[in-house]
């Protein structure tokens, strides 16, 4: 299983940026490579929400459907595919508050089934891209 971790630091309240983060609908405005996103039910995430989304990540076509696996209201949330699927996905957010007005997002993503070939391509790629989606979320969020 391939793991990315990133932190990013925003001049927001916790609740501010995690009501962001729970909108997977608003996702592809933020994360590069969405085509296609459907959550159920609708509105922001809670536990147990469904979310598929389609698109292009790191060079590879990229369909699932997540599932919340774990949500604390303005400090976690958890999306995962299940262990079944080819290429399990599992993609989490963690926010830590620094003071009243900011704070850091811990994002881990990690990625199974990956063939040996791909997993230096998808490094470089989320190497390059992840900082440019947070800082298109810092540019809706307003931090």
């Amino acid at each position: 299983m391939l793991t990315f971790e990133y932190s990013y630091n925003f001049e927001n309240s916790a609740k501010t940026l995690f009501s962001h983060i729970v909108d997977l609908e608003a996702r592809s405005s933020w994360i590069n490579g969405i085509l296609e996103n459907r959550v159920n039910p609708e509105g922001p995430a809670r536990l147990g929400s469904s979310y598929f989304e389609s698109g292009k990540f790191s060079g590879f076509k990229s369909e699932k459907t997540m599932v919340v696996t774990e949500f604390v209201q303005d400090q976690l949330l958890t999306l995962e595919t299940s262990s079944e699927v080819k290429q399990p996905f599992r993609e989490s957010y963690r926010i830590e508050s620094i003071s009243e007005k900011a704070c850091r997002v811990y994002c881990t993503i990690e990625v199974g089934g990956v063939p040996k070939v791909g997993e230096f391509f998808m490094r470089q790629s989320m190497k390059k891209e992840q900082p440019k989606n947070f800082a298109r979320l810092k540019a809706i969020v307003g931090g």
